[in-house]
C-alpha cells in the first residue's frame, strides 16, 4: 500500500514538474514586431525552383489609348495582424505612346522593415518597368516587397485610367 502511495505521489510531482515546462506565448526579437502573435501568411507564394519561370502579375485591362505626359499617384497600404500601419508610396510615371519612359517611386515607411523592402523595390523598379506598356507594367514581389509591389500595381492602374481619360 505504501508503495502505491509513493508511486502516486511521484506521478503527481512529475506531472506538476512537466507542467511548468509549458510556457506562454513566444515573441520575436526586439524589433517593431516584438510581442505580436505569429499568424500564418495566407498570401505566401512557393519559392521558385531553379529553372522555373517566376510568375508575373497580369495587368488589369484599363483600355487605351493613353495621353502622353507625367502622372503621379499616391498609394497607402500595410495592415498587419489587425494593426493599422500606413506605409505609402508616391509613384510618378512618364508615358509616351502608352509606354513608360520614366518612373520614380518615393517610399514613406512606418517601420524599419518596411523601409528596407521599399529601398530594394526603388532600386529595381526602373529596370522592371521602363520600356514596357502601361498595361504590362505590373510587378510581383519585386525585391521581395510584395505589399509595395501590390501598391505600385494599384498606382499603375490609376495612372493608366488617368492617361486614358486625358486622351
Amino acid at each position: 500500500m505504501r508503495r502505491h502511495a509513493l508511486a502516486a505521489v511521484g506521478a503527481v510531482l512529475a506531472t506538476a514538474g512537466l507542467a511548468g515546462c509549458g510556457g506562454g506565448e513566444v515573441t520575436p526579437a526586439q524589433d517593431e514586431y516584438a510581442g505580436r502573435a505569429q499568424t500564418e501568411n495566407p498570401t505566401a507564394q512557393p519559392a521558385a525552383t531553379a529553372g522555373s519561370e517566376v510568375p508575373t502579375a497580369s495587368a488589369t485591362p484599363t483600355g487605351g489609348p493613353y495621353a502622353d505626359g507625367e502622372y503621379t499617384v499616391s498609394e497607402a497600404y500595410g495592415v498587419v495582424d489587425d494593426v493599422v500601419e500606413e506605409d505609402s508610396i508616391d509613384v510618378t510615371l512618364s508615358l509616351q505612346g502608352g509606354y513608360i519612359t520614366g518612373v520614380s517611386v518615393t517610399g514613406h515607411a512606418l517601420t524599419g522593415t518596411s523601409k528596407n523592402y521599399m529601398a530594394g523595390f526603388v532600386e529595381e523598379i526602373d529596370d522592371a518597368v521602363v520600356g514596357r506598356s502601361i498595361e504590362d507594367a505590373h510587378v510581383t514581389a519585386l525585391a521581395g516587397a510584395s505589399k509595395t509591389s501590390a501598391a505600385f500595381n494599384d498606382a499603375v492602374d490609376a495612372i493608366a485610367a488617368q492617361a486614358a481619360e486625358a486622351y
